[in-house]
Protein backbone atom coordinates (compact mmCIF):
# COMPACT_ATOMS: atom_id res chain seq x y z
CA UNK A 1 0.00 0.00 0.00
CA UNK A 2 2.48 2.32 1.06
CA UNK A 3 4.44 1.86 -2.45
CA UNK A 4 1.41 2.33 -4.40
CA UNK A 5 0.68 5.38 -2.39
CA UNK A 6 4.54 6.55 -3.27
CA UNK A 7 3.93 6.14 -6.82
CA UNK A 8 0.67 7.77 -7.11
CA UNK A 9 2.48 10.56 -5.54
CA UNK A 10 4.90 10.70 -7.57
CA UNK A 11 2.72 10.31 -10.70
CA UNK A 12 0.90 13.82 -9.19
CA UNK A 13 4.17 15.57 -9.14
CA UNK A 14 5.00 14.93 -12.49
CA UNK A 15 2.14 15.42 -13.93
CA UNK A 16 1.67 18.78 -11.84
CA UNK A 17 5.45 19.84 -13.41
CA UNK A 18 3.84 18.53 -16.69
CA UNK A 19 1.57 21.31 -16.65
CA UNK A 20 3.50 23.74 -15.46
CA UNK A 21 5.23 23.16 -18.26
CA UNK A 22 2.50 23.58 -20.86
CA UNK A 23 1.03 26.47 -18.81
CA UNK A 24 4.54 28.36 -19.54
CA UNK A 25 4.59 27.78 -23.06
CA UNK A 26 0.94 28.36 -23.56
CA UNK A 27 2.22 31.63 -21.78
CA UNK A 28 4.99 32.01 -24.12
CA UNK A 29 2.78 31.43 -27.33
CA UNK A 30 -0.13 34.03 -26.11
CA UNK A 31 2.46 36.53 -25.01
CA UNK A 32 4.58 35.88 -28.66
CA UNK A 33 1.20 36.14 -30.39
CA UNK A 34 -0.37 39.58 -28.48
CA UNK A 35 3.51 40.88 -29.38
CA UNK A 36 2.89 40.14 -33.30
CA UNK A 37 -0.52 42.03 -32.92
CA UNK A 38 1.03 44.95 -31.21
CA UNK A 39 3.67 45.04 -34.00
CA UNK A 40 1.36 45.01 -37.05
CA UNK A 41 -1.14 47.39 -35.43
CA UNK A 42 1.86 49.89 -35.15
CA UNK A 43 2.84 49.34 -38.56
CA UNK A 44 -0.71 49.91 -39.71
CA UNK A 45 -0.74 52.94 -37.82
CA UNK A 46 2.68 54.08 -39.35
CA UNK A 47 1.54 53.54 -42.55
CA UNK A 48 -1.64 55.19 -42.27
CA UNK A 49 0.01 57.92 -40.85
CA UNK A 50 2.64 58.18 -43.81
CA UNK A 51 -0.20 58.12 -46.15
CA UNK A 52 -1.66 61.26 -44.77
CA UNK A 53 1.61 62.70 -44.66
CA UNK A 54 2.60 62.35 -48.43
CA UNK A 55 -0.99 63.10 -49.19
CA UNK A 56 -0.88 66.77 -47.28
CA UNK A 57 2.59 66.71 -49.53
CA UNK A 58 0.91 66.19 -52.59
CA UNK A 59 -2.00 69.19 -52.13
CA UNK A 60 0.65 71.79 -50.32
CA UNK A 61 2.77 71.22 -53.53
CA UNK A 62 -0.31 71.69 -55.84
CA UNK A 63 -0.22 74.99 -54.18
CA UNK A 64 1.24 78.05 -56.19
CA UNK A 65 2.14 79.78 -52.41
CA UNK A 66 4.22 77.55 -51.55
CA UNK A 67 7.11 79.03 -52.74
CA UNK A 68 5.80 82.71 -52.66
CA UNK A 69 4.13 83.02 -49.66
CA UNK A 70 5.58 80.09 -47.29
CA UNK A 71 5.14 82.31 -44.21
CA UNK A 72 0.90 82.95 -44.46
CA UNK A 73 0.64 79.47 -45.98
CA UNK A 74 2.50 77.54 -43.30
CA UNK A 75 0.52 79.93 -40.74
CA UNK A 76 -2.68 79.06 -42.31
CA UNK A 77 -1.89 74.98 -42.23
CA UNK A 78 -0.78 74.84 -38.50
CA UNK A 79 -3.96 76.90 -37.34
CA UNK A 80 -6.38 74.65 -39.76
CA UNK A 81 -4.29 71.32 -39.89
CA UNK A 82 -5.14 69.03 -42.50
CA UNK A 83 -7.22 66.01 -41.57
CA UNK A 84 -8.00 62.48 -42.79
CA UNK A 85 -10.64 60.13 -41.56
CA UNK A 86 -9.40 56.40 -41.50
CA UNK A 87 -11.62 54.56 -39.21
CA UNK A 88 -15.39 55.76 -41.17
CA UNK A 89 -16.55 57.76 -38.50
CA UNK A 90 -16.64 61.51 -40.41
CA UNK A 91 -14.09 62.56 -37.48
CA UNK A 92 -10.82 63.62 -38.68
CA UNK A 93 -8.20 60.68 -36.69
CA UNK A 94 -4.81 62.10 -38.41
CA UNK A 95 -4.10 65.70 -38.26
CA UNK A 96 -0.84 66.66 -40.40
CA UNK A 97 0.67 70.37 -39.87
CA UNK A 98 3.72 71.96 -40.05
CA UNK A 99 6.15 70.73 -36.75
CA UNK A 100 9.28 73.06 -36.48
CA UNK A 101 12.59 72.06 -37.82
CA UNK A 102 16.09 73.12 -36.42
CA UNK A 103 18.47 73.52 -38.59
CA UNK A 104 22.30 74.92 -38.67
CA UNK A 105 22.58 77.97 -40.81
CA UNK A 106 26.42 79.50 -41.48
CA UNK A 107 26.93 77.73 -37.94
CA UNK A 108 24.02 79.36 -36.33
CA UNK A 109 20.76 76.97 -34.95
CA UNK A 110 17.78 78.22 -36.91
CA UNK A 111 14.63 77.19 -35.48
CA UNK A 112 11.32 77.09 -37.26
CA UNK A 113 8.39 75.65 -39.16
CA UNK A 114 6.87 75.34 -42.56
CA UNK A 115 9.01 74.92 -46.19
CA UNK A 116 12.69 76.11 -46.27
CA UNK A 117 14.56 77.73 -49.55
CA UNK A 118 17.64 76.65 -49.95
CA UNK A 119 18.63 77.59 -53.39
CA UNK A 120 18.01 79.68 -55.65
CA UNK A 121 19.71 80.27 -59.30
CA UNK A 122 18.17 82.62 -62.08
CA UNK A 123 17.75 81.08 -65.16
CA UNK A 124 20.03 82.63 -67.61
CA UNK A 125 18.10 83.40 -71.02
CA UNK A 126 20.30 80.64 -73.03
CA UNK A 127 18.60 78.12 -70.81
CA UNK A 128 14.74 79.21 -72.04
CA UNK A 129 12.99 78.70 -75.62
CA UNK A 130 10.25 80.67 -76.70
CA UNK A 131 8.46 77.95 -78.24
CA UNK A 132 8.06 76.51 -74.55
CA UNK A 133 5.01 77.52 -73.27
CA UNK A 134 6.51 77.02 -69.33
CA UNK A 135 9.03 79.39 -70.42
CA UNK A 136 7.25 81.74 -72.23
CA UNK A 137 6.87 84.50 -69.36
CA UNK A 138 9.97 84.15 -68.45
CA UNK A 139 11.50 86.61 -71.51
CA UNK A 140 11.65 90.54 -70.76
CA UNK A 141 9.93 92.53 -73.18
CA UNK A 142 11.46 92.74 -76.48
CA UNK A 143 11.73 96.53 -75.61
CA UNK A 144 13.87 95.88 -72.69
CA UNK A 145 16.34 93.14 -75.03
CA UNK A 146 15.21 89.67 -73.56
CA UNK A 147 13.48 88.51 -76.91
CA UNK A 148 15.61 88.69 -79.92
CA UNK A 149 13.98 88.59 -83.98
CA UNK A 150 16.36 86.10 -85.41
CA UNK A 151 16.45 86.64 -89.73
CA UNK A 152 14.34 84.12 -90.20
CA UNK A 153 11.49 85.29 -88.00
CA UNK A 154 12.03 82.78 -85.19
CA UNK A 155 12.22 84.41 -81.60
CA UNK A 156 15.65 82.82 -79.56
CA UNK A 157 16.37 84.45 -75.78
CA UNK A 158 19.24 87.53 -75.74
CA UNK A 159 21.65 86.41 -73.30
CA UNK A 160 22.69 90.10 -72.63
CA UNK A 161 19.93 90.69 -70.62
CA UNK A 162 18.62 88.24 -67.61
CA UNK A 163 15.30 86.38 -67.01
CA UNK A 164 12.28 86.43 -65.16
CA UNK A 165 12.70 83.56 -63.34
CA UNK A 166 14.80 81.41 -61.21
CA UNK A 167 15.00 78.02 -59.99
CA UNK A 168 14.62 77.29 -55.88
CA UNK A 169 15.12 74.73 -54.25
CA UNK A 170 12.98 73.31 -50.91
CA UNK A 171 12.78 70.99 -47.87
CA UNK A 172 9.91 70.72 -46.47
CA UNK A 173 8.53 68.71 -43.06
CA UNK A 174 4.95 67.26 -42.47
CA UNK A 175 4.15 66.00 -39.52
CA UNK A 176 1.14 63.45 -39.30
CA UNK A 177 -0.14 62.92 -35.89
CA UNK A 178 -3.57 60.53 -34.48
CA UNK A 179 -4.24 60.89 -30.82
CA UNK A 180 -5.92 57.64 -30.52
CA UNK A 181 -3.04 55.65 -31.37
CA UNK A 182 0.38 57.82 -29.84
CA UNK A 183 1.55 57.66 -33.61
CA UNK A 184 3.66 60.60 -34.70
CA UNK A 185 5.03 60.46 -37.95
CA UNK A 186 7.17 62.85 -39.80
CA UNK A 187 7.76 63.26 -43.68
CA UNK A 188 10.71 65.12 -45.75
CA UNK A 189 9.92 66.23 -48.82
CA UNK A 190 12.10 67.80 -51.04
CA UNK A 191 11.34 69.72 -54.12
CA UNK A 192 11.76 72.37 -56.96
CA UNK A 193 10.10 75.67 -58.14
CA UNK A 194 10.40 78.06 -60.57
CA UNK A 195 9.23 81.32 -59.76
CA UNK A 196 8.89 84.74 -61.10
CA UNK A 197 12.00 87.09 -59.89
CA UNK A 198 9.65 89.17 -58.17
CA UNK A 199 8.96 86.69 -55.70
CA UNK A 200 12.23 84.83 -55.31
CA UNK A 201 12.32 84.28 -51.46
CA UNK A 202 14.99 84.48 -48.79
CA UNK A 203 16.56 81.26 -48.72
CA UNK A 204 18.30 80.16 -45.62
Amino acid sequence: MQMRAAQKGATLIVSLVFLLVFLVMALSIFRGALTSAQAIGNMQWRNEAISAANETIDALLSESRVATDTANLTQEVNAAPFGYDVNGDNAADIRVSFPPVTIDVNGVASTRAGPRCLRIRPIPPSELSPSRPQDAGCFASSSAGGIAVASGGGATPATGSPSLCANTEWTMTVRATDPSTSTSVDVVQGFAVRVPTVSVPVCD
